[in-house]
């Protein structure tokens, strides 16, 4: 094996397997802490059969020895079937499958199923291989075929050892398959593609996949996208591969070594980031998304010395409003509908239309009441000059707009309007890059701003009435819900003291009250958003009531917070209390769906923070991971960023995101 570069872009996704011993046995589940998921631990791959078969949502599989299966049999795949969702972790041990029969994959990811694989260990020494037999048809480690496939670590190779049928590492007929990381061999197979790309249209979705990292070794090509027939007879779209990452090589030299190929012409490739072999076979269909800029050198592998490109994506705008990997897909398929003609557009207008409509438009929301900043990405020290203007959309004629420049933003890379406009305002920005041979590159995106959502004026509460506190009665527990009847303010927490021989011993949610003590409840109540507390000389003068009677009040110079308190007489005698009393059960308060980065708000900043916890920038807490989870898949993934982008777009997107759970 060569290059085993096993580096996870991301880490945040590391399961702490250390919390369970490794000793059990990997027939039963393991109990975890509260808190985390709960654990299969597979040892054969029977188990490993079985487990893929029945994976559920929440769980996690993890392998706890190598695995070595050598037979002739059919039927042996490793299958997830629709519905099942499956987390694997290599855990630095390896699969590998040896058959002389006529199965066609290690892994088959079914029509709405989901497959994560990873390799936590330290070493990263997770390894897949899977050495074909007799069949004729395509062949590859992983095979889906309508789900969806996430790869975030691992070292994975196809062998061939009866040339029989075509190879790859990574075969895609439908669904979708994101690659963050690892290492993918297909150098010693038949055919010796790492990615194919073969689109059945009578079934399921188009195939998308989307490379971020990882490094990449095929026989003489490196990606083939080979569709059904002319799939477009039959309704769909064009199979899609968007190279946003990684390194592509090959390992032979031949006349039609090349970097990708799309039979037929229908399917697409785009590189917009990565290393990638400089000659391609077909050039019209594998594309470089425009504006990147490329870097030839040369490499040897495996006595191959091969002429490469080393791409950089574009220079282009964006904002916490439309994040860096979501626009660059964006263009990726701007490009692709680009290079149709004008008999494809026709047939699919709405979903084109749709494409060019959402990825350069940044939506400011009525909260909002600054303008966003917008950041030139990868610019670089051959981008020598930039300039930004803007027009108004109602102006805007294409080519023959008079653009007016944005004075204040000349040659940075960073520009904001000053003044966010009040009402339903749309501007077109236009960034144009000069480089350093004088050769110019520009983008353009649209800031559609809402009608500011109006200051309403601050409604003055001069008393709070709070309802519903229990009296201390002997074997009960502390009643720390409570509710308030006045308008605009709510309890925001209540919290009990013994105060029979001192100022007051605070008591816990475990403490029961006692025949004869004294007890003092506290209650916090806070303002609700455009309404505040009677203040006089910067003091807080409001007053309270707690059960109908005079409540003590703290005071404070806090207009939003009102501290309120009672003591009641000595606790009575409870004729019926419980001899052995236990707390009630009650559903535990998770937040808001969608609210990534708990601010208490679903907008298009958790959108972006899903994105960097997904490459590995930040990492979201249990929390936020719990809410971001969108789909319910279990896995954090571009999908949840997506949804959350639709709903604040007022897309219906089938979730309940912005829901309390």
């Amino acid at each position: 094996m060569k290059f085993k570069s096993f580096l996870c872009v991301l880490l945040s996704l590391v399961v702490f397997i250390s919390a369970v011993p490794f000793s059990v046995s990997a027939k039963e589940m393991v109990l975890v802490p509260s808190g985390e998921d709960p654990v299969y631990y597979i040892e054969t791959y029977d188990q490993l059969m079985d487990h893929a078969k029945k994976a559920q949502k929440g769980y996690r599989y993890i392998l706890n020895a190598d695995i070595e299966q050598v037979d002739n049999k059919n039927d042996m795949e490793i299958v997830i079937p629709s519905g099942a969702c499956f987390n694997l972790d290599l855990n630095g041990y390896s699969i590998q499958r040896s058959t002389l029969g006529n199965d066609c994959a290690l892994f088959r990811v079914r029509s709405d199923a989901t497959m994560t694989i990873m390799d936590t260990s330290s070493a990263q020494t997770g390894y897949c291989s899977f050495s074909e037999g007799y069949s004729s048809s395509s062949k590859a480690v992983f095979f889906n075929e309508g789900g969806e496939l996430e790869i975030l670590g691992g070292y994975y190779e196809i062998l061939s050892p009866y040339e029989q049928g075509e190879c790859s590492v990574i075969r895609t007929t439908s669904g979708y398959t994101y690659i963050y990381d690892g290492t993918f061999d297909s150098s010693a197979s038949w055919g010796g593609d790492t990615i194919s790309v073969g689109h059945n249209a009578y079934v399921y979705e188009v195939p998308q996949v989307v490379v971020f990292g990882g490094d990449f070794y095929g026989k003489y090509s490196s990606i083939d996208v080979t569709p059904f027939d002319n799939f477009l007879n039959y309704g769909c779209l064009f199979p899609r591969v968007y190279v946003l990452g990684g390194n592509f090589y090959v390992t032979k030299n031949s006349k039609s070594t090349g970097f990708a190929y799309c039979n037929n012409g229908w399917g697409r490739v785009v590189v917009a980031e990565g290393t990638v072999l400089s000659k391609c076979l077909n050039s019209r269909d594998q594309m470089f998304l425009s504006g990147v800029s490329k870097k030839y050198f040369s490499e040897t592998i495996d006595d191959y010395t091969g002429g490469y490109y080393a791409v950089t994506a574009p220079p282009m705008i964006i904002s916490e409003n439309l994040d860096y990997y979501y626009r660059l897909i964006g263009l990726c398929d701007k490009e692709i509908v680009n290079s149709y003609g004008k008999s494809v557009y026709e047939l699919h207008k709405e979903d084109f239309d749709d494409i060019l409509s959402r990825i350069d438009t940044i939506l400011v929301p009525e909260t909002e009441k600054e303008s966003p900043l917008l950041e030139l990405k990868n610019r670089t020290i051959d981008h020598q000059y930039v300039n930004w203007y803007m027009c108004d959309e109602s102006d805007y004629q294409g080519e023959d707009t008079q653009w007016t420049h944005i004075g204040d933003a000349y040659n940075v890379s960073h520009c904001k309007l000053q003044e966010r406009p009040e009402g339903a305002t749309s501007y077109i920005i236009r960034c144009v890059v000069t480089n350093s041979d004088l050769s110019t590159y520009e983008d353009i995106v649209r800031i559609y701003y809402e009608p500011l959502e109006k200051e309403q004026e601050t409604t003055i509460i001069d008393a709070a009435y709070i309802e519903g506190i229990d009296e201390p009665l002997e074997g009960e527990y502390p009643d720390t819900e409570a509710s308030c009847a006045t308008q605009g303010c709510d309890v925001a927490k209540v919290q009990w003291y013994d105060v029979t021989e001192s100022r007051g011993v605070l008591m816990s949610e475990n403490d029961t009250f006692r025949k004869g003590r004294i007890y003092r409840v506290d209650v916090l109540v806070e303002a609700e958003e455009n309404y505040a507390f009677l203040m006089i000389d910067g003091y807080n003068e409001a007053i309270g009531y707690i059960n109908g009677s005079d409540a003590i009040e703290y005071g404070s110079h806090d207009e939003t917070k009102l501290e309120l308190g009672f003591v009641f007489s000595p606790c009575e005698e409870n004729p019926n209390k419980p001899s052995n009393p236990t707390n009630p059960s009650e559903p535990v308060y998770v937040g808001i769906l969608g609210d990534a980065n708990e601010d208490s708000n679903v907008n298009i900043k958790d959108a972006t923070a899903i994105q960097k916890h997904i490459a590995g920038l930040i990492s979201l807490t249990e929390t936020g991971v719990k809410l971001a989870d969108v789909d319910a898949s279990t896995i954090v993934n571009i999908k949840d960023a997506t949804a959350i982008q639709k709903h604040i777009a007022g897309l219906d997107t089938g979730f309940d995101i912005g829901k309390e759970i």
